[in-house]
């Protein structure tokens, strides 16, 4: 099983140190590889990304961020923004996201993948990484995360 935490991070697009999902470890944007490539060559510019939650401007859009991030019922699979552009910090431009799903002991992030069709903030199409990051946490530790990212995400951090 994955570990899950919220903390501090300054990204590489950041001036300063902002509140990340860190998975084993590992801030979001760097654990989250080849969702978007900067150059011919594909070199890999995930780690320019930031969180979703707390970064999008849009205030239904970052209520649906952070709506479709909570667990929802057993049985159930949902696609999650986690990561957006930082120039843009909107559903327009390059938005990762997750298939979480939910059983009664576990949240499984079964793929990661770019956005290709958002509808309304809400994603429609996804373009799935292969072969794609996967991760499996407890439950109670997931909420737990996302309940420390909320309160790290309330403090005045920007």
């Amino acid at each position: 099983m994955n570990t899950i935490d919220a903390g501090m991070h300054r990204s590489r697009c950041a001036k300063a140190p902002h509140p990340v999902l860190l998975i084993d470890g590992t801030p979001l944007e760097m654990w989250a590889k080849g969702i978007i490539s900067s150059d011919a060559l594909g070199t890999d510019s995930t780690d320019t990304l930031v969180p979703a939650q707390g970064w999008l401007i849009d205030e239904s859009d970052l209520q649906n961020a952070w709506y479709l991030l909570e667990p929802k019922d057993q049985n159930s699979s949902t696609i999650v923004p986690v990561l957006i552009c930082p120039d843009d910090m909107d559903m327009s431009c390059t938005v990762a996201v997750v298939e979480q799903q939910v059983d009664t002991q576990k949240v499984s992030w079964l793929r990661i993948g770019r956005a290709t069709d958002v509808r309304n903030g809400i994603v429609v199409s996804v373009e799935w990484e292969m072969p794609s990051q996967k991760a499996v946490f407890d439950k109670a530790a997931f909420r737990a995360a996302v309940d420390e990212l909320k309160r790290l995400t309330d403090e005045e951090w920007l």
